[in-house]
């Protein structure tokens, strides 16, 4: 935290965080010493003892420690460079090579009503799309105060407690060495965050304990290979993430957004609108993973009691309500609305990509800056000023304000060196339109924040 400032490992409020100060982005790295120790003393203690626990292919054990550090060091990378997602999706199909040379791959699982499946060569894409998805999962969630945290908590909870009772002490080591690593991150990153674990984190725990959850090349930690009651068993600790993912493409696909593209309707969004407070959807949520989490170890596990049946449906009820829940936050705006606004929609997803690349292409600050016109010209502002040091460099006003009778808005943005941006916009009927229109311009904002101290001064 104290080292991550000067570094330049920071998170600006705007776009589609939800926090207003700068906040330490170097979460991850402490998170990740705790999966490394957890390694370590495995290999220290744990990888001759004690007897009676079943052990790992040492060769799949050295491919996840490796593929964990690529993609540790990946999500650092982003939190650094902000790199695009077309080539943070290449580092992960890198990392996700390397479990494969290692061994990794989904060998079968027992299916209701069909038995044992044996996947031969899918097996190694169902675990290549299995660990990308919920890696990605896991990143798109972290967009809350102590909410991804919390998910992986749980997740890691459940491998950990599978591992010991089923007898995997590697699975048992990490499982625990995570949660505890995350229990102690939470300290700090719970409502309201003084770090976050930004990708290296995010990224980083997806894949590892998706690699827990899904692989065979351990030997049986309960969760994977024959060992399953159903297929559906691994993902359910990362029920929330991948429900989010869910939406995230029906919605953006509906409304004409790009897939990967970034917004604020995820389901930590919705909520916040409702309940109003972090700590609310943090525990609201939390306690959706802790059903989940609950639900998996039962059907690991296997029944212990005649009241077992009862447990699973009153658990499963539960869940189904929460999901319910969810899903009502997303009727505030009716289908024939939504589809009316597709075209402008993807007009703002073409703009950000397009502003982007001019911003690459200009030379001097002045040129960095006269992008901004564009805010009136193409986004329908008012006005938008540009102050340095206290006066008017640039100013823009449309000669006939659109939508007249609607409320006005004026917001500001900072973007370093005594240069403040100013702009005055029209509020729309359409809300998800209002919050995509203020992303997008947010976004352009920040890039420029990042690329104007690189550039030399002049008109």
């Amino acid at each position: 935290m104290r080292k991550a400032p000067g570094w330049g490992f920071m998170c600006q409020p705007g776009g589609h965080s939800c926090h207003n100060g700068s906040v330490p982005l170097l979460g991850g790295a402490a998170i990740y010493c705790a999966v490394l120790l957890s390694f370590l003393l495995f290999f220290l203690v744990f990888s001759e003892w004690p007897p009676g626990f079943m052990h790992p292919d040492y060769k799949a054990l050295f491919s996840l420690l490796i593929g964990t550090t690529w993609i540790a060091a990946l999500g650092t990378l982003d939190d650094r460079r902000h790199m695009d997602w077309h080539s943070k999706l290449l580092g992960e199909l890198v990392g996700i090579a390397i479990l494969l040379i290692g061994g990794h791959t989904i060998q079968n699982a027992t299916l209701p009503f069909v038995g044992v499946v044996h996947f031969g060569w899918f097996g190694q894409i169902f675990f290549a799309l299995s660990v990308l998805t919920i890696t990605n999962a896991v990143n798109l969630i972290d967009g809350l105060d102590g909410l991804a945290g919390g998910i992986c908590f749980f997740a890691a909870l459940v491998s950990g407690i599978i591992g010991l009772l089923k007898g995997d002490i590697f699975m048992a080591v990490i499982g625990f060495g995570v949660s505890g690593g995350l229990l102690a991150f939470l300290r700090y990153n719970f409502p309201p965050a003084s770090v976050f674990m930004g990708d290296g984190g995010s990224l980083m725990l997806g894949f590892l304990l998706s690699t827990l959850a899904t692989s065979s090349a351990a030997t049986s930690p309960g969760q994977r290979s024959g060992m399953m009651t159903m297929i559906l068993v691994p993902f359910m600790p990362f029920g929330i993430a991948l429900l989010d993912v869910s939406f995230a493409i029906i919605r953006r696909s509906i409304s004409g957004r790009r897939i990967f593209q970034p917004d604020t309707d995820h389901i930590h969004h919705r909520l916040m609108e409702a309940l109003g407070r972090p700590r609310r959807v943090v525990a609201l949520l939390y306690l959706f993973s802790a059903l989940l989490s609950a639900l998996t170890l039962a059907m690991v596990l296997g029944p212990r009691h005649e009241l077992y049946r009862i447990y699973i449906i009153l658990i499963g009820i539960l869940a189904l309500g929460l999901v319910i829940l969810l899903l009502r936050l997303y009727t505030r705006e009716s289908l024939p609305r939504i589809l009316g606004n597709r075209a402008h929609m993807k007009y703002l997803a073409s703009f950000s990509d397009f502003m982007c690349r001019r911003l690459q292409r200009v030379s001097t600050e002045y040129e960095a800056l006269t992008l901004l016109q564009r805010g009136v010209c193409d986004l329908d502002f008012d006005t938008v000023r540009v102050e340095k040091y206290g006066s008017i460099y640039l100013e823009w006003t449309r000669e006939q304000p659109l939508h007249p009778d609607a409320p006005r808005s004026e917001r500001e943005w900072s973007l370093g060196n005594g240069v403040i941006v100013r702009w005055t916009m029209p509020k729309h009927e359409s809300e998800s339109y209002q919050n995509y229109l203020l992303l997008t311009w947010n976004q352009l904002l920040k890039s420029l924040s990042r690329r104007l101290p690189k550039l030399r001064g002049g008109c």
